[in-house]
């Protein structure tokens, strides 16, 4: 068999794609980077970044260049209950940074330059059309080029970054989302919007005309905001719920009109959708890996999905460095990388899950919001849970309730 074209091709520039191709040329490997879009470009997002995924991000220096962008510190997060309490709680001050609130087109940017800076070879306005095989082993890809012209790229590695709707993992015969396991959002901006707390702390509201979902405003620089609605699929499937007429009525008629009084939309509202990490999809196989939102990665309470992508996107390199060595891309050696993001993530996914399942009920917001507004423990417990998974399993805790309703 011939030399192949490269080591590893990657599948979708995101922050996904971009981390693993960034690790993956450093190693040395010869790696394509291969994107239907041209950078930059913008993402329908949340636009928060946080969490884990920074120590990875730091490694490739992109916090120090999203603190020189002038992207936005936020501090905490403020949760809002049906009933109108609010509480707002810092982050855990044993992180390294504040998380940050970006806009993607700005994010993605600076990962995908990442890439570069590190070695690995980019086609923009390339899209994947298919995956060669060799039986049932991938060997490569055929890419359109933008001039219409298809191309046989060749390599023993084939990593899926290309999102929720994967075209990777739709010729895996991956495709099919649970609609149970699944989001549907959408976001618009606005500009004008007041009463953000000095923290610049994330909001998520839990309100009666969105619960099982929840209602988000962060905020951004130059005065602007990021605003939307998530909810799950299988529940706006019950319904006649048009979620940008819902977006619409809450910040002109709800309790939240009054800050938005002198805002304006700036450009479209646009959606998209969640694949939830409460049912991952199968991550490995004969010459393929999936990362971030390819592989359902998205927790199923905070709907944040960079740093699960991030973080599994810097596993997938570890990985593919050991599978270069060992000569090896096999599916019972890639599955190592499965089982090694699975480690990381199940406890927290689990919990996630359970925390999303209890936000379902509006008795329960009501009863812990108000007294974590009245009680600094409290607040310091829901505050440890982003990133003490302890305290998230305590969160999770049918006795927890019952302790905190006997308070």
């Amino acid at each position: 068999m011939n030399r192949p074209d490269y080591d590893v091709i990657v599948v979708g520039a995101g922050p996904g794609g971009s981390t693993a191709a960034a690790f993956m040329a450093r190693q040395g490997q010869r790696v394509l980077l291969v994107d239907k879009e041209r950078f930059p470009r913008d993402k329908v997002c949340g636009d928060a970044v946080g969490g884990k995924g920074l120590d990875a991000l730091s490694q490739l220096g992109v916090t120090q260049r999203l603190e020189e962008s002038g992207a936005l510190s936020t501090w905490g997060i403020t949760f809002g209950s049906p009933a109108g309490d609010e509480v707002s709680i810092p982050f855990s001050q044993d992180w390294d940074h504040p998380g940050f609130v970006c806009r993607r087109i700005v994010l993605d940017e600076l990962i995908f330059g990442a890439a570069r800076e590190s070695g690995a070879t980019i086609w923009q306005g390339a899209s994947v059309k298919r995956l060669l095989r060799e039986g049932d082993r991938v060997v490569g890809v055929v890419v359109r080029r933008g001039d219409g012209s298809e191309m046989f790229v060749h390599a023993p590695l084939v990593v899926g970054a290309d999102g929720a709707y994967s075209v990777v993992a739709r010729e895996l015969g991956l495709a099919r989302l649970n609609k149970k396991h699944y989001v549907g959002a959408i976001r618009a901006y606005y500009e004008g919007v007041t009463g953000f707390n000095s923290g610049n702390y994330l909001e998520i509201h839990f309100l009666d005309s969105v619960i099982p979902g929840y209602f988000w405003i962060f905020a951004l620089p130059n005065g602007a905001a990021n605003v939307g609605l998530g909810m799950p699929s299988h529940e706006l499937k019950k319904g006649s719920l048009q979620m940008r007429s819902l977006l619409d009525r809450i910040t002109s008629e709800s309790r939240f009109a009054p800050r938005f009084r002198d805002s304006r939309r700036v450009g479209k509202v646009r959606g998209w959708g969640l694949p939830l990490g409460s049912r991952p999809r199968k991550m490995a196989g004969d010459g393929w890996m999936l990362v971030g939102d390819a592989a359902s990665l998205i927790d199923p309470f905070t709907g944040e999905g960079i740093g699960n992508a991030v973080v599994s996107a810097h596993t997938a390199a570890g990985w593919a460095g050991r599978a270069k060595e060992a000569a090896d891309y096999s599916e019972a050696f890639l599955l190592g990388y499965q089982r090694e993001v699975i480690g990381l993530l199940k406890d927290e996914l689990r919990v996630s899950t359970m925390l999303q399942r209890m936000a379902k009920s509006r008795w329960l917001l009501n009863t812990v919001i108000r007294k974590a507004s009245r009680s600094k423990e409290l607040a310091a417990t829901i505050s440890c849970m982003f990133d003490d998974l302890n305290q998230r399993r305590k969160l999770a805790s049918p006795l927890f309730y019952l302790r905190l309703l006997a308070a």
